[in-house]
């Protein structure tokens, strides 16, 4: 990653937050736009296209949720990475930011350089992408559009659920072992758990228009992890 190259959005929704976390990443060489209405998030996210979206806030209440889904849900807004940074430690907090589609859950009080090196880490999976497309099945992964076809038909996913889907569906039959998934969706110096990776595989099976079990998709192997079939 060259470094002044990339553009973050640190949106700052809280009432007391220092201003060390844009101007520490600014320090690293980063282009920092900088927000204080979550009003204007969306709308600078798409006009902006940053490689990562910060949002710094009191709590995840209904105005973040609704903030997060907004991102996701707008197809070039969701080409951004998410980190959300909350002073909740609620765990229903953090599997609802990762169901919304944040990529990390960063909780107050933190280290600036920790926060840094772990946006750093996302920015550099998504840059690592290849230029690919594969078929499996009915569906269909371009890997450099960041879309999803089944029959033909568009799929919104979030950046989690498409790097999940994409590993899975890339060595077929092959069987992930959850932490394996963990290390290769998330990266091994990000804290998320074996729960994570079951939230995600049950959202991605209902984006796939599966909600009941087997999935003739992806599969559960008890006691060891998933594979697509």
């Amino acid at each position: 990653m060259e470094k002044g190259q990339e553009k973050i959005l640190v949106a700052d929704l809280s009432s007391g937050s220092p201003d060390s976390i844009a101007d520490s990443i600014k320090r690293e060489g980063f282009h920092v736009i900088e927000v204080t209405d979550a009003d204007l998030v969306k709308d600078t996210a798409v006009d902006q296209k940053p490689k990562a979206i910060l949002i710094n806030c009191d709590g995840f209440d209904s105005q973040v949720w609704e903030l997060c889904k907004s991102l996701k849900d707008d197809f070039y807004a969701r080409k951004s990475t998410m980190i959300i940074i909350s002073n909740s430690s609620d765990e229903s907090d953090v599997v609802r930011a990762i169901q919304l589609g944040a990529d990390d859950y960063v909780i107050t009080p933190f280290s600036t350089k920790a926060l840094i090196a772990r946006m750093k880490a996302v920015i550099d999976r998504l840059n690592r992408h290849e230029s690919k497309k594969i078929r499996v099945k009915d569906i269909e992964i371009d890997l450099d559009e960041h879309r999803v076809k089944k029959s033909g038909k568009p799929i919104d996913l979030t950046y989690i659920q498409f790097k999940l889907l994409y590993l899975l569906a890339s060595r077929r039959e092959s069987v992930f072992s959850r932490k394996e998934i963990l290390e290769k969706v998330w990266g091994r110096k990000v804290y998320v758990t074996n729960r994570t990776v079951d939230v995600h595989i049950k959202r991605l099976r209902e984006k796939l228009g599966e909600y009941k079990y087997p999935s003739q998709y992806i599969e559960t192997i008890h006691g060891t992890g998933y594979r697509f079939l």
